[in-house]
């Protein structure tokens, strides 16, 4: 009996411990932190291509579809055995552009029901980060950092604009599934 009892209370404390930790983590606030984070995560995935266009081609896709495309709001609603959620998430692109690269960020803010557990930068979690580079005068590599594979739509869309192959906006009520 003593056994179980001293048990049970290791695995409390374990568990406080844990919860603890998670509420102590922190979250990635700026793209920088993001892409440092992201390769090291569970459910990150950093993936690279190299497209035949200049730069510029690529930056004004950028400029040009991400506004469109993702400055959107979805709601997911589940219904379950005597329990209901709802969840509205708010993207944010942003199109930053220098003299050496374009970077492309998609902030995802979620509110209803759902846990930070920790602190949101404004505008929301990083959820997909890409980042153009020229090659060549007429080559581009993009390196884009995505949060985990339910943003695989917004992957394939950022690709397509990249390489030319694709101006369409990704359906982000896809974005729901893993």
């Amino acid at each position: 009996m003593r056994r179980s009892i001293f048990s049970g209370l290791v695995m409390a404390l374990a568990a406080g411990a844990a919860i603890a930790m998670v509420g102590c983590a922190r979250f990635p606030q700026t793209p920088q932190e993001t892409r440092e984070y992201i390769p090291g995560s569970l459910m990150g995935k950093v993936q690279t291509v190299e497209v035949d266009r200049p730069l510029r081609e690529v930056t004004r896709s950028f400029q040009a579809r991400a506004p469109e495309c993702l400055n959107v709001r979805t709601r997911m609603v589940e219904h379950g055995a005597g329990s209901h959620s709802s969840v509205l998430s708010t993207y944010l692109p942003t199109v930053v552009v220098n003299d050496k690269r374009t970077e492309l960020y998609v902030q995802e803010h979620m509110q209803g029901s759902v846990v930070v557990p920790g602190k949101e930068p404004e505008g929301g979690f990083y959820a997909v980060i890409a980042d153009a580079t020229p090659l060549s005068a007429n080559r581009t590599k993009v390196v884009i950092y995505s949060a985990s594979r339910a943003f695989d739509v917004v992957v394939k869309a950022i690709t397509g604009w990249a390489d030319g192959s694709n101006a369409g906006c990704p359906d982000m009520t896809k974005r729901m599934s893993p």
